[in-house]
């Protein structure tokens, strides 16, 4: 399994952890406001799997996690699910996580006792803006999600997908899970983001029913 790149070190892609990052290309979705919109057409992988390897070996006392994101990991399916068995065979002390998007339910049922951490990103309440996938699938994949022992939720809070009217929706709909990431939209175009106050608003009433919501900025 071959990358596009890494980030060396980051803090903030496994809470609480040293971790390297590492890119897959490709996504079937098309979110207007795609923070890694450069990721979303395929391309080739020429980050080398024997290159990644040998330098997590040699930085051992350095990484805590080693996090796989995107684009969208889980179009990798079989040659990424080897290539994580490969790291939990090699560097067992370390913890795995993988971002997705949540179009292949399946795909996160095969990470569960082989990443520690699964990250979802709900889109909104009706995908037919950006994907052919159902919101029916999604629900499958929150489901699948509950399982893991570490996991988290992200709402990208784009005002044209996700309304303030809807947020006692959002909060029934992720009622119970670990940890829920309020982000903010970054503009990229003539939609303006929400202030603030509001994201506050929704991070006070998903506490209630969650282990643990932020706004992350």
């Amino acid at each position: 399994m071959n990358f596009v790149g890494w980030r060396e070190v980051s803090m903030v892609d496994y809470p609480g952890k040293i971790a390297l990052t590492l890119f897959t290309s490709g996504c079937n979705f098309n979110c207007p406001y795609c923070h890694n919109a450069e990721l979303k057409k395929k391309v080739e992988h020429t980050l080398k799997e024997e290159t990644v390897l040998e330098f997590i070996d040699n930085r051992r006392r350095v990484y805590d996690a080693i996090v796989v994101t995107g684009g969208e990991p889980s179009l990798y399916g079989n040659e990424l699910i080897a290539f994580l068995v490969k790291l939990r065979e090699y560097f067992p002390e370390k913890y795995l996580k993988v971002d997705t998007n949540g179009s292949n339910p399946e795909f996160i049922d095969r990470l569960y006792g082989l990443v520690e951490f699964v990250a979802l990103d709900v889109k909104a309440l009706d995908y037919s803006a950006f994907s052919s996938t159902s919101f029916y699938t999604i629900l499958e994949s929150l489901e699948a999600v509950r399982h893991f022992w570490d996991h988290e939720i992200r709402l990208t809070m784009y005002p044209p997908f996700i309304k303030e009217e809807d947020f006692p929706k959002y909060v029934k709909l992720l009622r119970g899970f670990k940890r829920i990431a309020v982000q903010q939209y970054k503009p990229i175009d003539s939609v303006q983001p929400y202030d603030h106050k509001i994201l506050e608003r929704l991070v006070q009433m998903l506490k209630p029913y969650v282990k643990q919501a932020y706004v992350k900025l």
